[in-house]
């Protein structure tokens, strides 16, 4: 797994040769933030998933047809 610190490290190295020390400065810090939003929204993804979190309707209308009960009671 690829930690924080490979992570900053890597970009700021990568800054540093393209950019000097300013470069290497937001690289390394928007490389290390990057990371750790992508992984807590992973985590939230699979943790929704693990739970069966299923997305619900905005409107508040159901998906399925059991709220039709006026063409079940006419039959």
């Amino acid at each position: 797994m690829i930690g924080v610190l490979t992570v900053g490290k890597k970009a700021a190295k990568f800054g540093y040769k393209k950019y000097g020390v300013p470069g290497a400065i937001l690289a390394g810090a928007g490389g290390v933030a990057g990371l750790v939003v992508a992984k807590k929204g992973f985590k939230r993804l699979t943790q929704s998933a693990i739970e069966g979190d299923t997305p619900r309707l905005e409107s508040g209308e159901s998906s399925s047809s059991s709220g039709d009960t006026d063409a079940d009671s006419d039959a």
